[in-house]
């Protein structure tokens, strides 16, 4: 089992991620509506594509998570996730994506819209907030 406190320190593997995951998710997607998707972890973004040079490319951009709108998947980026805050934040954050629009997502983006000042990020940000409400559900086995 694992236990809360070790999950708040620095450091936590795949499968310490994919443990967070199958604890929490199913609440996450029940608290904030629609239906679950596949969640998979992955090293980095750049593995996971097959890029070349990702020693290079993780320095400029590696994010911590995203949503495949095409898969409707949540990959969530093990090289970027320190503790179990930062999984119940992206997996939130992804989650709300996946009640969104997609063409409107993009169209706003289109429209000059930044990470920072679009309507979608926002809520999905503003969703993070509540991530300390999900740390019961990992005590549990």
């Amino acid at each position: 089992m694992i236990k809360l406190k070790d999950l708040l320190l620095e450091g936590i593997s795949k499968k310490e991620i994919q443990d967070i995951v199958k604890k929490v998710y199913p609440h996450i997607a029940k608290a904030l509506g629609g239906s679950p998707v596949k969640v998979e972890v992955h090293n980095n973004i750049y593995k996971r594509i097959g890029a070349i040079g990702v020693e290079d490319l993780m320095k400029q951009n590696n994010p911590s998570a995203e949503y495949d709108w095409d898969n409707r998947i949540i990959y969530l980026y093990a090289s970027k996730m320190k503790n179990a805050e930062e999984v119940i934040k992206s997996l939130l954050h992804e989650h709300t994506h996946t009640k969104q629009s997609r063409a409107k997502f993009k169209k706003m983006y289109d429209d000059g819209k930044t990470y920072k000042n679009h309507p979608y990020e926002n809520a999905a940000r503003n969703s993070e907030k509540n991530w300390k409400n999900y740390l019961k559900h990992l005590d549990k086995s």
